[in-house]
């Protein structure tokens, strides 16, 4: 019997005029799916090098900024000076280390992972099904090809931490950028101003004490531009409630509804604030500073039931003013 494709479960007959084998694949679809299947094997053998590649460029502009800049730092501004930029470079990289870890190391959270029976409980309409891992696939979930399962809330699949990032380990992902975006331009402004030798190319010394310097301080100013656009990318996406993959979908549902004349609303944006709360898991009147600490704390929530709004809306004039938490399974997203 021909094997049903998750995408097009229906289309189990080739087409008129092209050749079809056994397994319901015409050879054009096969020849797809091996080079994607190679093309996963890859990544999975690159992954841990870019790991080791990450850590090591980092444990460079640690060694160089001991080195080098700590002991111009103590000459030109004495010892206090130097003793506040060595705890705050150490608190850096505390916090760049301990949230790739978690990044790196914790699941993002599975269907898999999740009693079967807890999972049929939670299915409402919205719901779709993975013949994968033959389970019920909740929304803003996804199957991972790399990971082989379901990644609940999925955003992406990230090389750099050898691992999805979703419901469980977001947080952690956000926070490695958020250290990385402030240490590395902390990096770059202290090879700047504490260091005289940096652009004295000519000098009989800076082959020896400033080529190094020099090396980290274009590294660290050009990661800090890099990094700059991915984290204040997902800033925008947790601030508009939405994640990477679901973006893409979300502008799709925009477009389609902006041509029939409607409004498409996102469930799952609570708010900015809300938003922003929900994702970093923070509460009380201290969360705008909690949520940039470390903690091991995991998440709450279980990732396939997410908090949304109820859209009622009773025409376009009113929808600005009739959002409320919690939706229900019957209501629609369109005003």
């Amino acid at each position: 019997m021909p094997r049903q494709r998750s995408p097009h479960p229906s289309a189990s007959v080739a087409p008129a005029g092209v050749a079809s084998g056994d397994d319901g694949y015409t050879c054009g679809e096969r020849t797809s799916l091996w080079l994607l299947s190679c093309v996963d094997k890859s990544v999975k053998v690159i992954e841990p090098i870019l790991i080791i590649l990450a850590i090591g460029l980092i444990s460079l502009d640690v060694y160089t900024f001991f080195k080098f800049v700590i002991p111009e730092i103590t000459e030109r501004r004495g010892q206090l000076v130097t003793a506040l930029h060595g705890l705050w470079a150490l608190w850096l990289l505390f916090n760049v280390f301990f949230n790739q870890f978690h990044c790196a190391f914790s699941s993002p959270g599975t269907t898999l992972e999740v009693h079967e029976q807890a999972l049929q409980l939670a299915m409402t309409y919205d719901w779709r099904w993975c013949r994968k891992c033959n389970r019920g696939k909740p929304p803003l979930s996804h199957h991972c090809s790399i990971c082989n399962k379901c990644v609940l809330k999925m955003d992406h699949h990230c090389v750099w931490m050898a691992n999805c990032i979703g419901f469980f380990n977001y947080r952690h992902f956000v926070l490695f950028l958020f250290w990385m975006w402030v240490g590395s331009l902390y990096s770059a402004m202290v090879y700047l101003v504490e260091y005289p030798l940096l652009f004295k190319l000519e000098s009989r010394e800076w082959d020896r004490r400033g080529f190094l310097p020099f090396f980290m301080f274009i590294l660290s100013a050009s990661i800090w531009l890099g990094i700059s656009a991915l984290f204040w990318w997902h800033v925008w996406l947790i601030l508009t409630g939405q994640g990477t993959i679901d973006y893409l979908d979300n502008t799709q549902k925009v477009a389609d509804a902006k041509a029939q004349g409607r409004q498409w609303v996102n469930p799952y944006h609570l708010g900015a604030v809300a938003n922003w709360q929900e994702t970093f898991d923070v509460r009380g009147r201290w969360w705008w500073l909690a949520w940039m600490l470390p903690t091991r704390r995991r998440k709450l929530g279980n990732g396939y039931v997410l908090p949304q709004v109820d859209i009622l809306v009773l025409d376009k004039a009113e929808s600005a003013g009739s959002l409320s938490h919690r939706g229900t399974a019957g209501s629609s997203n369109y005003v």
